[in-house]
């Protein structure tokens, strides 16, 4: 091969070739995945939405993972195994346990102890669950499949918004469906209470989605 076949075709193939994007990993970690990620950033915040900070002194610290989408609930668990309890106490005040079915809800409920103690990490999180007798099959496999299911810390706010969003809208169908079954056969007082317990326990719902809104920088709340 002669010298010519291995230059590049001209200078500024070359430049473009070595230049990284603005936010790009220092050079002895970049590679065409992280530049990319970069690029995916800036268009994500092009959009409005406030920068993914994937990256560490390092360079990369967690990648998307390959497979189907995770649901919500599985990245907030994921988010909250990875970050500092400071973080996790604040999401604790929006998610309660109550709000997520099992086998999610064994688990935050743990991750959400032991921040109170000053602890985070997965492996804390499974000693927690087979202390406390709560370490079914189901259990150990869903925080297996959380602690690697791409969620991110700094995500947080919008997974609890996005779970209390449908936990309110499913609150609401069940108090509509029970208010129109009692109308016509409960007494006054039945009726009251029905308005009166329903009613609190949708506010404070909705309290708390107004609450995972701002957090999550929704202009409009």
């Amino acid at each position: 091969m002669t010298t010519n076949e291995n230059a590049p075709a001209s200078n500024e193939g070359a430049s473009r070739l070595h230049q990284p994007a603005v936010d790009s990993t220092p050079s002895v970690h970049r590679s065409q995945i992280t530049d990319q990620l970069d690029r995916f950033n800036s268009a994500w915040v092009a959009q409005g939405h406030p920068p993914i900070q994937y990256r560490g002194g390092t360079g990369v610290t967690q990648l998307p993972p390959a497979g189907p989408a995770s649901d919500t609930c599985r990245l907030l668990l994921c988010g909250a195994l990875w970050t500092s309890p400071a973080v996790v106490n604040d999401a604790a005040a929006l998610i309660h346990p109550d709000d997520l079915d099992e086998p999610h809800r064994t688990i935050w409920a743990a991750i959400v102890t032991l921040a109170g103690r000053g602890i985070t990490g997965p492996q804390a999180v499974k000693d927690e669950i087979i202390r406390t007798g709560d370490a079914s099959q189901m259990v150990r496999d869903e925080l297996l499949q959380a602690m690697h299911a791409g969620g991110v810390p700094e995500a947080l706010n919008y997974y609890c918004a996005q779970i209390l969003a449908d936990r309110f809208r499913r609150a609401v169908e069940s108090y509509g469906t029970g208010a129109v079954g009692w109308a016509a056969t409960a007494s006054e007082d039945e009726l009251w209470e029905l308005i009166v317990t329903g009613g609190t326990r949708l506010r404070g719902l909705h309290d708390r989605l107004t609450a995972a809104r701002k957090g999550a920088g929704h202009a409009d709340q």
